[in-house]
């Protein structure tokens, strides 16, 4: 039997659907199901003793990590990814991040898949990994001031967001929790610069409004994980969050 090491996006998925009225034995038999690709009936063959066990297994990576992660860059599969740039975004990313809004739970993958896409060009001289958790994190180089103006990242098409989905399904879901989260925090400060620049910087001009308001959302990159949780995480998730331990994918803060 194949342990769990992390909760991936499409294990919360299938987790936030258990009935939270069941009972333990039921929601280990039907995350059991899902976990081994068994039918129930399956399941209820195995000894039960083996079964309990992996679910109890199961529960204590589940309950490991309560905190969303975020990471500006993240190695998928060998290609990096970097976060969008929220002041830049197009109208296509926006529509398409409203309408999928509307249900995040359900459509983390896709979310994710619009937060991040691959990096075409950038200037880093070096990435430099440290293993934490059995990812490789970078650290923030202190010369680095606005990271979003080091990357370019490829366009937008919606059609490439939908190929990207499974493999952001991948992911462990405090990724996916921590881009949201961070997500929410920087639209909610950019409205709020911007009816500050609206009411009091009249000459300023947009360009340099901009820059200052990237500059601003970088200093809350710090150097090494960013756990945005607290208030902002009541309107993502209302359930604790799963292990970051996973391999083969690799997260980078430079």
């Amino acid at each position: 039997m194949e342990p769990i090491k992390y909760f991936s996006i499409k294990d919360h998925k299938f987790w936030i659907k258990l009935n939270p009225e069941a009972t333990q034995l039921d929601k280990a038999e039907a995350f059991m199901s899902y976990h081994l690709d068994k039918t129930i009936d399956e399941v209820r063959q195995m000894p039960a003793n083996e079964v309990n066990a992996e679910f109890a297994k199961i529960l204590e990576v589940f309950e490991q990590t309560t905190n969303p992660q975020f990471y500006p860059l993240i190695e998928i599969e060998g290609k990096l990814h970097g976060y969008i740039d929220i002041s830049q975004m197009t109208l296509g990313e926006y529509v398409d991040l409203e309408k999928l809004a509307s249900n995040v739970n359900d459509n983390l993958a896709e979310i994710m898949a619009i937060l991040y896409r691959p990096i075409t060009k950038h200037r880093f001289d070096s990435i430099k990994y440290n293993i934490i958790n059995t990812f490789n994190v970078a650290s923030k180089s202190k010369n680095i001031t606005n990271i979003w103006e080091y990357y370019e990242l490829e366009p937008y098409t919606y059609a490439n967001a939908v190929i990207n989905t499974q493999t952001m399904e991948k992911l462990p879901v405090a990724f996916a929790l921590g881009a949201v989260s961070f997500f929410l925090l920087q639209t909610s400060l950019l409205i709020k610069s911007s009816q500050d620049y609206s009411n009091k910087n009249p000459k300023m001009k947009m360009k340099e409004f901009m820059k200052m308001e990237r500059n601003q959302m970088n200093k809350v990159i710090e150097n090494n994980s960013v756990n945005i949780g607290g208030g902002l995480l009541q309107f993502i998730v209302s359930r604790q969050l799963p292990s970051l331990q996973s391999t083969g994918i690799s997260v980078s803060q430079i």
